[in-house]
């Protein structure tokens, strides 16, 4: 029985853990573009291996027809607007990228029903993460040595030991 109800809380705790985030509450960064009155929030740092996200509102006289989103050297994407929607988000794969970058420029263009555009440029780093294998190999290797210490003293006092007889 106890097993049973571990394995459900394990489950259910971990369901509730998310390494993404899609609210406006866990984005380091906002920009609000006095130009169109758009609100973009998002994280400055792209790690590699998760998804990125922006999120963005709309202003109230909402006269644009689509945002595109493009990184110099990289992806691009086409968002085209939802009038039931004052709220939306993008997002950029994890696979986007497979290289540390810094300061990155990500240029985004909103283009209005009349065939105008107001465009501006946010500067995103790219973060590889380390792997979660080397805390692992860092953990093996720790046990390695210290068993190796731990055998070179035992040695060490048998000898001595004698040594006095």
């Amino acid at each position: 029985m106890r097993l049973v109800v571990t394995i459900v809380t394990i489950l259910v705790l971990s369901g509730l853990v998310s390494a993404e985030c899609r609210e406006k509450g866990c984005m380091t960064n906002e920009f609000k573009f006095d130009s169109t009155g758009h609100t973009f929030y998002y994280n400055e740092v792209f790690n590699i291996g998760t998804n990125w996200y922006i999120i963005f509102d709309y202003p109230e006289n909402n006269s644009n027809n689509s945002i595109q989103f493009v990184f110099v050297n990289g992806p691009s994407k086409l968002y085209t607007f939802n009038e039931e929607e004052i709220t939306d988000s993008i997002s950029f794969s994890g696979s986007s990228f497979s290289e540390e970058k810094f300061n990155l420029v990500l240029n985004v263009k909103i283009s209005g029903n009349d065939n105008t555009s107001s465009e501006f440029n946010l500067s995103i780093d790219i973060n590889k993460p380390p792997a979660e294998d080397l805390f692992y190999l860092w953990g093996g290797m720790t046990v390695f040595w210290v068993s190796i210490g731990a055998y070179v003293l035992y040695i060490s006092s048998k000898l001595t030991q004698l040594r006095e007889r």
